[in-house]
Formats: structure tokens, C-alpha cells, sequence
């Protein structure tokens, strides 16, 4: 099932968020059950150290949490994400955290469009642009499925990852699905709720 993702607007929970290579560490374990420094050093190519420092400061924030139940021993730290339904950064928070987010993920967007997106020759590269007549309820309806089958997706992408974590067949892809109007409504028609509501997603 699709959740709303977590919004963030408390200060401290962006000032974590600002440096990238915990923007990096966020979503890697958000298509990761859960996740030890090493492994992140490994996937990530940081020194191990760099990544438990930045892990603790995620930790602090509230982003990460501990998973002790899947720990060896009291020594070993294991990590999952505290909002594995996403994290939003609204438009009106005005942090570099939200620009930098929203920068890498249209810059990633121009890539695959303009097909300047180097390849990979293990991944899949796919877009559908199209468009439909439909009402309201019938495009939060279309919305809600796309986002369901993405999410069924990133789910069967943890299992397997946490049953075979070498597995050098299974790399990482973007997922994104975009549903809207064409212009944007007058302010006679506008609904003042809409402007309050967070997009029901998930972020990874």
C-alpha cells in the first residue's frame, strides 16, 4: 500500500539533509530493508568511517533508525530508514536540502528524456509520455495505481537484495510517475485545500 511520504519542515531535519552524501545514504536504504555502514562504504564508494559519521548524524535528525533485531552481536549497528514511505521537502521550506533533492532528480529526468543518460548495460531506461480525458476521481484513481505497481516494485526489489546482496545483476533505477493538469487552474477555480495537501508518494 502507497503512504503519504513524511514531510519535513523542522529546521534540524533539514540542516541533516543539506549535505548530499546523506541525501546519497537516505536513498539507498530506501530501496534497502536495512543496511550496515560497510555495505553502504561498499555501494557508496565513501571510506567506512565518513558513512557511520554521516549515519549518525541521519540518526540524530530522527531519518534512520537502529535495527537491533537484525544485529550479529551488541557490536554490530545495523540501519533501516525511519520513513521507508519517503520524505517530502515542501516547495515553501526554501532549503538548499529541497533544492538539491529537486535538482539531481530533474537533472536525472532531462537525461533520460534528451536519452543523454549514460548507459547501463544492467539497467532498463523506459518513459511514457502520454495524456487522457479524465475526471478528477478517475486521475487520482490512474495516480494511485501507477504509484501502487512502482511501489510492489521497490518492495520486491528489497527481498531480493536482502536475500542476495551480491547479486551483480540487480542494480538500482529511478522510479517516477507523474499525473496533472496541463495549465494551471484560475484562482476562481482553484480548491484553497489542494495548495495544503502533501502528494500522496513515495520517495526513494
Amino acid at each position: 500500500m502507497v503512504k503519504q511520504s513524511y514531510r519535513v519542515t523542522d529546521t534540524s531535519t533539514l540542516r541533516a539533509l543539506a549535505h548530499p552524501l546523506r541525501q546519497r545514504i537516505i536513498l539507498e536504504l530506501s530501496v534497502r530493508r536495512s543496511a550496515r555502514a560497510a555495505d553502504l562504504a561498499e555501494i557508496i564508494g565513501e571510506p567506512a568511517n565518513a558513512i557511520s559519521y554521516h549515519l549518525r548524524s541521519l540518526a540524530k535528525a530522527n531519518l534512520i533508525v537502529e535495527a537491533p533485531e537484525l544485529a550479529r552481536d551488541s557490536r554490530d549497528r545495523v540501519w533501516t530508514a525511519a520513513h521507508p514511505e519517503g520524505i517530502y521537502i515542501p516547495a515553501d521550506a526554501a532549503d538548499p536540502a529541497g533544492d538539491l533533492l529537486d535538482q539531481e532528480f530533474m537533472t536525472w529526468i532531462g537525461k533520460l528524456i534528451r536519452e543523454t543518460l549514460p548507459a547501463d548495460p544492467l539497467a532498463t531506461r523506459g518513459r511514457y509520455m502520454g495524456a487522457a480525458l479524465l475526471t478528477k476521481d478517475e486521475s487520482h484513481a490512474l495516480f494511485m495505481e501507477l504509484a501502487e505497481v512502482l511501489e510492489r516494485w521497490r518492495e520486491h526489489g528489497m527481498d531480493a537484495w536482502a536475500e542476495n546482496p551480491h547479486d551483480p545483476a540487480r542494480v538500482f533505477h529511478h522510479l517516477a510517475a507523474f499525473v496533472g493538469n496541463r495549465d494551471l487552474p484560475s484562482a476562481s477555480t482553484a480548491d484553497p485545500k489542494d495548495a495544503d495537501a502533501p502528494p500522496t508518494s513515495t520517495v526513494s
